[in-house]
């Protein structure tokens, strides 16, 4: 498994960062995730029980007012539907560890209500490498940083993200 933390390098901004780099974690993403998923595609698929796990990681993270960070976990199950995994809080400040898990298709993290609420330069490096989408979620939107398109775009308004109707325009 792959370790990853989430944590501040220096204020303002929040990073993903890969933290078991040197420790002996695959080398390449076909080591530990399925294939791309369009971004547009996964959020068609954020269901009740996703939208419930967003719940989840922002009570764990104070609703942004705290310095601990919450993570979600999407991973892709054999028969193509998707499944949120919120790892342990962890109660580290301004970082969160979690293992990697086999089928993860996504990252879903907090940023604090007075950090950048965007994907940060950690955040796209760990998308890329990984080509998964990186999603934070903070007081003022959803953001998302797609590695396909390269792009980082506001998904959702302020909580909008918390309601389950507002990902219908993503569906089919």
């Amino acid at each position: 498994m792959m370790m990853m933390g989430l944590f501040s390098v220096g204020a303002p901004t929040q990073t993903l960062r890969d933290v078991a780099a040197t420790s002996g974690a695959p080398s390449s993403n076909a080591d530990i995730s399925n294939s791309p998923v369009s971004a547009k595609v996964l959020m068609g698929q954020f269901s009740k029980d996703i939208v419930k796990a967003f719940r989840a990681a922002w009570y764990h993270a104070a609703k942004g007012s705290a310095s601990v960070e919450a993570v979600v976990l999407i991973i892709r199950k054999a028969d193509g539907s998707c499944v949120a995994v919120l790892p342990e809080p962890t109660r580290q400040h301004y970082q969160f560890s979690f293992n990697w898990m086999p089928g993860t298709i996504a990252v879903i993290h907090t940023h604090p209500n007075d950090y950048n609420p965007r994907p940060a330069e950690a955040d796209i490096a760990i998308a890329d490498r990984f080509r998964v989408p990186m999603f934070t979620l903070t007081s003022t939107g959803m953001f998302l940083y797609d590695p396909t398109t390269k792009i980082t775009s506001r998904v959702q308004d302020g909580t909008d993200w918390l309601i389950n109707s507002k990902w219908a325009r993503y569906r089919r």
